[in-house]
């Protein structure tokens, strides 16, 4: 007759017990959850001022070096690129403010430095920089080579052709119902074509294109998309390889990723050209 409540207890407190303890395991899965949210949340915040920062110093030593942004299309383009990227209002006109008056603001003085080598694989490797440190950087960057299995040494450049970079809105046709300014595809083409550029990339899912041309045409394009657009489209200087190297197999291709990550995150970092070829397939 005593074992039935006794059972009756011992169920009831287990079943207590049991869900104390999922509870308990929700709490702590709730926890750990916010926890990786947070941490997550973190490196977005850490990476976003990183690159707030390279944008930034880019814009001051444009400044500097070229003047106001109505004589200055290096400066115009990079104040584009950091609207587009949410760069605040009031940091691109301190960063403009300071290279246009480097004598109120003092701070360390900025310099362009470019420096060649080899990544993983024999890619040739053009890494541009901007620094207020010339000890720093480079053994930093020799550092992030040599561990990844390439190496700062030799000269590459002959590798790759340097060209300007226009990047163009487009249009669409007239009948699509776009309202967007610009050029459409066909008016891009024959202006670009006939003022000097040799190539043009057209990205209509975006609805932009990007023109390239030589030093030597840049002059010519830049006034014929000027005189098309009543404006001058957001202009840079790329190097563009002339032949390029495999990285063929899943493994090798995430390696070189990460290295070029690792490159590209280095604080003086702005831009990084190589001659890989990440699509090739393994034999």
């Amino acid at each position: 007759a005593l074992a039935g409540p006794r059972a009756t207890g011992r169920r009831r407190l287990l079943e207590g017990l049991s869900a104390a303890y999922c509870l308990l395991r929700r709490g702590f899965a709730g926890h750990s959850k916010w926890a990786n949210i947070q941490h997550r949340k973190g490196a977005q915040d850490a990476n976003r001022m990183k690159r707030f920062s390279k944008i930034a110093a880019a814009i001051t030593a444009a400044a500097r070096d070229g003047g106001p942004e109505d004589t200055n299309p290096r400066l115009r383009s990079l104040v584009t690129e950091a609207k587009r990227m949410s760069v605040p209002k009031d940091n691109i006109m301190r960063a403009v403010e300071k290279g246009l008056n480097p004598q109120k603001f003092g701070g360390a003085a900025f310099e362009h430095v470019t420096y060649e080598g080899y990544g993983p694989g024999g890619v040739a490797m053009i890494v541009e920089t901007l620094t207020d440190n010339r000890n720093r950087t480079p053994a930093e960057l020799r550092h992030i080579f040599d561990k990844n299995g390439g190496n700062m040494s030799g000269s590459v450049s002959w590798i790759f052709t340097r060209m300007a970079r226009f990047e163009v809105p487009l249009r669409g046709s007239e009948d699509d119902g776009s309202e967007k300014q610009g050029l459409n595809e066909e008016e891009l083409f024959e202006l670009a074509l006939d003022a000097g550029a040799e190539d043009i990339e057209a990205d209509e899912e975006n609805g932009v294109a990007q023109v390239f041309c030589p030093a030597t045409a840049f002059k010519g394009v830049e006034q014929a998309l000027e005189k098309a657009m009543g404006e001058t489209p957001p202009m840079e200087m790329v190097a563009i390889p002339n032949n390029t190297v495999d990285i063929a197999g899943q493994e090798a291709q995430e390696s070189f990723a990460k290295f070029i990550n690792a490159v590209e995150d280095q604080d003086d970092v702005q831009r990084v050209y190589h001659n890989a070829n990440m699509e090739a397939s393994e034999t």
